[in-house]
């Protein structure tokens, strides 16, 4: 008997949504609750599902299960540094240890995204939220329950696939073939040297934009560096900080048209739902697409943590986006001519492209 041919858009369409219930359930529940400002620790949580998404199903477990706890101790880390006032140094330190280690964890990982974008948004985020000591252990439960939350429906397709897979075989995504990891990359120059990238890089992009007098939000110039460099054994491409910089703009005129009617929270329920199962649909074909979906999601979810006014949340997104990319181009320059001087790739602009 002929199998059926795998469809693409099938593939996307279980990825997406799992990562679309992963993140909107606990949200939705937080709104029933009558608790919006703490929607983005539940953003955070889901944002779980999304690694080892094409992985077996026992080494899934694993990768969704520490990248989960990933999330979790950037959060708390964030939450720790906002109770003490969110002092700008203990910013800085907080997000070199972040980095440090989502780096090294996704690296070994072999993830996909490998990029540490969502540890550092979770972090920066946290860090900003104003929270009391009172709120801690709710908050904490928030947390935990969404991150186990998310790494379920993450791996829900096992019992899903043992149901339907004999009798459908070609609407389900094909299985990846098992990742053989090793602790060795954490002892290699190419895996320090691209945290060396990420670290120099992210206090140059977050210091310069935090002296631009009247631009507020210098995390987001952090994260469009972070989501731009490349990971261990990729190769920078100047593609990809185009397609950030355009998906930022079309995505950010699309959130502040949103937030300028005032939607209720439910409204903000169904544009994260919808937004994050969009940006799993195109991830893989067009970066900028991408970002028309996961922009909106962002914006709206913190929108709910920390409200306010659209317009200059527009202006510090944009211009924001723009800087973190710059340095992300410039940083790669010297990176680039460091390689021609030596006659040996860094480790984070080595042999594999990708966009």
């Amino acid at each position: 008997m002929t199998t059926p041919a795998h469809s693409t858009r099938t593939t996307n369409f279980e990825g997406a949504a799992r990562a679309a219930i992963a993140g909107g359930a606990p949200l939705a529940l937080l709104i029933a609750l009558g608790m919006p400002g703490y929607a983005a620790f539940a953003m955070f949580a889901g944002f779980t599902a999304i690694f080892g998404a094409a992985e077996p199903y026992r080494q899934r477990a694993l990768t969704t299960g520490v990248a989960g706890v990933l999330q979790a101790l950037c959060m708390f880390a964030g939450i720790g540094v906002s109770l003490l006032g969110s002092p700008l140094w203990l910013q800085a330190v907080g997000l070199v240890v972040v980095l440090v280690v989502a780096i090294g964890t996704l690296s070994t990982l072999q993830t996909i995204p490998a990029q540490p974008i969502f540890p550092v948004f979770a972090f920066v985020v946290s860090a900003l939220v104003p929270l009391h000591p009172a709120d801690v252990p709710l908050v904490a439960t928030i947390i935990v329950c969404s991150v186990a939350w998310a790494w379920l429906v993450a791996m829900s397709g096992a019992v899903i696939r043992l149901v339907l897979h004999p009798h459908a075989p070609g609407v389900f995504r094909p299985i990846a073939p098992r990742k053989h990891r090793s602790l060795a990359i954490l002892r290699s120059a190419a895996l320090w040297e691209t945290v060396g990238l990420n670290v120099v890089g992210a206090l140059v992009a977050g210091a310069v934009a935090e002296a631009i007098p009247g631009l507020g939000h210098p995390y987001w110039a952090v994260i469009a560096l972070v989501s731009t460099l490349p990971a261990i054994r990729q190769r920078h491409t100047v593609l990809r900080v185009v397609q950030r910089f355009v998906g930022t703009i079309g995505g950010t005129v699309i959130a502040v048209g949103i937030l300028l009617l005032e939607p209720s929270a439910w409204w903000i329920v169904l544009i994260a739902v919808v937004g994050q199962f969009f940006a799993e649909i195109f991830v893989a074909r067009n970066y900028a697409v991408t970002l028309l979906f996961l922009t909106p999601l962002a914006l709206a979810v913190s929108w709910l943590s920390l409200p306010e006014a659209p317009g200059l949340l527009a202006l510090d997104r944009i211009a924001q986006t723009a800087l973190g990319a710059g340095v992300s181009v410039g940083l790669l320059a010297v990176g680039r001519a460091i390689e021609r001087r030596r006659g040996r790739a860094l480790g984070a602009t080595s042999a594999i492209r990708t966009v």
